[in-house]
Parts: structure tokens; sequence; C-alpha cells
């Protein structure tokens, strides 16, 4: 069964459909998790992540559209083992944490704006960079990983990987964003 059909069933509640993602997307989803948490936590708590998106997902459901189950369900993983991270108190990149009390309205409206704006974009890109894009800065996926998942060479990856950045930045630019990336 297609994502398209998964999805309808999905948001009808068809535990069915449920069982047919687990199925289908465990596997993607704990490599999401693994990348992020690298090492950090047991293979269990990464078990129970994983069936933790996929509750999420079921709860969610009625947002769900089609064309962007795997992003997702990727965003989910992520949420969930930074949340974890920072539960157990182990150190996360400064980048990651959200600072702020809410009085700098500007800054925030301007972030979730140029978050839009690169969320329109990659939708807009070829579905083949849009995933290099994805599984190099959005699953933590290392380069021979990418390559090898997507059937290509690690230098045939580096160089597409750059060349998807690059037209990335050339839209964003033409949109009017070049001095925030």
């Amino acid at each position: 069964m297609e994502d398209k059909k998964l999805v309808r069933q999905l948001k009808k509640k068809n535990e069915k459909a449920l069982v047919v993602l687990v199925e289908r997307y465990s596997a993607y989803i704990s490599t999401v998790l693994r990348n992020i948490v690298r090492g950090v936590l047991s293979d269990s708590d990464i078990e129970e992540m994983t069936a933790d998106v996929f509750i999420r997902l079921w709860n969610s459901s009625e947002k769900l559209r089609p064309e962007t189950l795997r992003p997702y369900m990727a965003a989910i993983a992520r949420n969930l083992a930074v949340d974890r991270l920072r539960a157990e108190h182990f150190t996360i990149r400064l980048d990651e944490i959200e600072i702020g009390d809410g009085s700098d309205i500007e800054s925030d409206t301007e972030r979730r704006l140029l978050a839009a704006e690169l969320n329109d974009t990659l939708t807009e890109m070829e579905p083949r960079s849009r995933e290099l894009l994805l599984r190099f800065y959005y699953c933590y996926q290392k380069i021979p990983e990418i390559a090898a998942e997507m059937e290509m060479s690690e230098s045939a990856c580096k160089t597409a990987l750059h060349r998807a950045r690059n037209k990335l930045r050339e839209k964003l630019t033409e949109r009017g964003y070049g001095d925030e990336i």
C-alpha cells in the first residue's frame, strides 16, 4: 500500500495502516534517533522512542499530508531525541537551545518566517536534492550512510549535496533571505 492510502487510512484511525507504517518506517525512525543520540542512549531507549514516534503520529494523524510523511516522522523523532537528551541533562549544542523570554517578538517572527520560507523552498526543490539536504541536516546522517541508502558513491553524494546546498541558497536569496543564510 502506498503512503497516500496509508495516510488516508490513518486519518480514519485504521490500526492496520499504523501497523504497516510501523513495519515500513521503524528502521528509518531508529536511524534518525541513533544519529541524534550518537550512542548516548541504549537500544531499548531508542526502541521506546521509536514507538513514541508512532504514537504521536497516530495522535496527530489529522495533520498528515502524504508528501510530508517521512519528514514529519523525522521531525517527531528529532524532537523526542532532543527532549530526551535535555531531560537526561546531556550536553546539547548551543544552537539547539531556544533562548528568550518571548520579549523579542520581532526576532522570533523573523525566525519563523525564515523557517517557513525554507520549508517552502525545500518543497519546491527536486526530490533527490531535497532528500539529500534533509538526510544530512535534519536526520543527521553522515555522507557514507546517505550514499549507501541512496545508492550512489560518496564522492557523487558530496557533489550532489554541495549543488543542492548552493541551489537552496540561491532560491532563498531570490526570496530576499540572503543575509540570514
